[in-house]
């Protein structure tokens, strides 16, 4: 059989193309049982005649799609502008997750899969191929002809990830990918995040399939992928992209272990900063790690633990950066704004604790209200959006479709473009006015026109 993957990724910042986890684990699977698959990657501008010729070219029997909530609208205008579809249809991904009615709002969509489909889709595929129909597969509800819809229930999380292939990269065109983004290849090594941040899918996503939600592959598992991957492709750094790659203590311990035996490659890691100590960060430091990037997402400990559901002390957060740095590791953090019951005032609460933990660089974003989350249902619940609004299509985390009495939109929208400016003016007048222009109007411009020196730029403003 063959399947031909649709990959939306438009309308976002910063100009990088990405490679999809998702996407690739799904097709690894479908390869190593003998089928055929596809991608075709829609980035930059929305073009359904592409779709509309690679769908006639290569003639797949199924059209499998993903999509996170904000890139569903995109589907959405591709069943609404192509379909009827000839092959089957399916969507999976955060959004069919976790707002399954979507299915029967979308005409010309055959089914959805909740939850991991490695093998959700492998049995669709292989019932398709044996002309039968698929109506009884854990994870996937089906939309018969006459409308109804059958809705299956969910297996078990998978437990041992190390009985999956390797996610396929080819793919993708994955050394374009590496490229675009400073040469560095992503990967990833576990599934889920241990916590539960109102704001985040995770806490949603759990609850979706019985089993064990946090998962890690055996170190060994690991190196071997980062074998195949440096062994095939120009490579000058890494970045494991795992939710929390520092929630286990055993793993990071093993795997730093291990990597600094192999390889001698720079990688970057995501953390919470109550895992950081002088111990985890010396053991970083030494197996080649280059760059800790941390959430932070607010400055207000009392707004965090109320709203946020992250109950992490400024002081932690403090010690975090502070291990980071006497281990000589670089630092990013992760930041929001625009949250319900935020104000200007919270708001600059986030840029004085950046402001004292000087990280090597930031990031903010606006809030998204991702349907299916505590935050988006809070939103809901207090009148902040209304139902029909998730999901906007303007660039996504640069603006905001809340409507909130105490912090209004042109507000947030100008803490959001004056954030970085304002953490760094004491520390880099330098780095704080470039980075007022790259969150200005005129950001995505000045990055398109910067980008024969945007290595020697991210050395000025990110340190890396």
């Amino acid at each position: 059989m063959k399947v031909l993957f649709v990959y939306t990724d438009l309308n976002v910042r910063g100009g990088a193309q990405s490679y999809h986890f998702g996407i690739g684990m799904l097709s690894a699977m479908l390869k190593s049982h003998g089928h055929e698959t596809q991608l075709h990657y829609m980035f930059g501008n929305y073009d359904p005649a592409a779709l509309t010729q690679t769908i006639s070219t290569w003639q797949p029997d199924v059209l499998a799609f993903s999509a996170v909530s904000p890139q569903f609208s995109y589907v959405q205008h591709i069943f609404r502008d192509l379909q009827p579809f000839k092959p089957f249809t399916v969507l999976g991904g955060q959004h069919a997750t976790l707002v399954p009615e979507c299915l029967e709002q979308t005409p010309g969509l055959d089914a959805i899969c909740i939850g991991e489909g490695e093998y959700p889709l492998l049995e669709l595929v292989q019932t398709l191929e044996r002309g039968e129909r698929p109506d009884q597969i854990a994870n996937l509800w089906i939309k018969r002809e006459d409308g109804t819809i059958v809705r299956n229930p969910s297996r078990p999380f998978h437990e041992k990830l190390d009985s999956l292939p390797f996610a396929d990269v080819d793919l993708f065109d994955y050394q374009s990918i590496i490229n675009s983004d400073f040469n560095t290849a992503l990967l990833m090594f576990s599934r889920g995040c241990p916590y539960n941040c109102t704001f985040c899918s995770n806490h949603a996503l759990r609850k979706m399939q019985p089993g064990t939600y946090v998962r890690y592959r055996g170190v060994e598992s690991c190196m071997a992928e980062i074998r195949d991957v440096v062994s095939r492709y120009r490579v000058k750094a890494l970045y494991f992209n795992d939710d929390c790659f520092t929630a286990r203590r055993d793993f990071v311990t093993e795997f730093c272990r291990a990597y600094k035996a192999e390889f001698n490659l720079p990688f970057d890691i995501n953390a919470r900063p109550e895992n950081l100590n002088d111990d985890i960060c010396r053991m970083l430091k030494d197996a080649g790690c280059r760059r800790v990037c941390i959430g932070l997402e607010n400055g207000s400990e009392k707004f965090r633990k109320e709203v946020l559901g992250r109950n992490q002390s400024n002081a932690q957060i403090e010690s975090g950066f502070a291990a980071c740095r006497r281990a000589g590791l670089k630092t990013k953090s992760f930041n929001i704004v625009g949250f319900p019951f935020e104000t200007p005032a919270i708001h600059q609460e986030t840029v004085k604790l950046n402001a004292k933990m000087n990280p090597d660089s930031v990031i903010i974003g606006i809030f998204e209200p991702y349907p299916g989350t505590k935050l988006a249902d809070l939103c809901l619940k207090e009148g902040f959006i209304e139902p029909a609004q998730t999901g906007g299509e303007f660039v996504g985390r640069t603006d905001t479709i809340l409507k909130m009495p105490n912090f209004s939109r042109e507000q947030i929208v100008h803490c959001f473009r004056t954030f970085a400016y304002n953490v760094y003016r004491r520390h880099s007048l330098r780095k704080a006015i470039f980075l007022r222009f790259y969150y200005s109007p005129l950001g995505e411009p000045l990055i398109r026109l910067l980008k024969p020196i945007k290595g020697i730029l991210r050395r000025i403003t990110m340190g890396v």
